[in-house]
């Protein structure tokens, strides 16, 4: 993690202007191409939600803004983040899943289902969560595979103003390969363009993941 130079950072004046805001994030909501991922990843046996998590994450290494986070009052930004997603038990309660760092989907595949085993088995603030809870060094991800939607409000703490991103996807509309997705994100940090960069990024990479699954196929 590293520190950004607040005085020759050009988003000086932007970031000083909400550091006082009660609420200082925005939140979009979009319909996320997935192009032919579904098919894609359904061919391959593989996990269409492990797939486009993936894919965010490869986005997220490419957009070091989405990396910015807050800490002590400053900007720095981190090197790497992980995705911390939510999953379903048996019980249709939920757990927070800390998610594989790997840049092969295979290998992220498989650790991300070991981690879930292992998170699914603990209470939801059992030790993969507490481990990771005070980290700025994560990305906020929650799974409703059962609706669309065309908004999202999050619960927050009264204190939340660490700059994570909080990200929720929705259900999968077939007929036009469309995701909902909602982004939420500090204003001090990122402004709705950078946001545009960042979802152009994550389309380009289901769109090579869905070329490298094409290409794997053929073999």
């Amino acid at each position: 993690m590293k520190k950004i130079a607040l005085d020759s950072w050009d988003r000086k004046e932007h970031f000083e202007f909400y550091q006082d805001f009660a609420d200082p994030n925005f939140n979009i909501t979009t319909n996320l191409n997935t192009h032919s991922l579904y098919i894609k990843a359904s061919q391959a046996d593989l996990s269409f939600t492990y797939c486009y998590l993936y894919c965010l994450s490869r986005a997220i290494e490419q957009c070091d803004f989405m990396r910015y986070r807050i800490v002590d009052g400053c900007p720095v930004e981190s090197e790497k983040v992980t995705i911390s997603s939510t999953f379903l038990k048996e019980d249709n309660t939920f757990r927070f899943i800390t998610l594989s760092e790997s840049s092969d989907v295979n290998e992220f595949i498989q650790q991300s289902e070991e981690n879930k085993k292992v998170g699914l088995s603990q209470p939801l603030l059992g030790e993969m969560f507490l481990s990771n809870c005070s980290s700025v060094e994560q990305v906020y991800v929650s799974i409703l595979p059962w609706f669309q939607f065309t908004s999202f409000k999050h619960a927050r703490h009264s204190e939340d103003n660490l700059g994570i991103p909080k990200i929720i996807f929705g259900k999968l509309n077939e007929d036009k390969n469309s995701l909902p997705v909602s982004i939420e994100v500090h204003h001090g940090l990122v402004d709705g363009y950078h946001l545009s960069l960042f979802l152009d990024e994550f389309q380009r990479q289901i769109i090579a993941l869905c070329c490298q699954l094409e290409e794997e196929k053929k073999f």
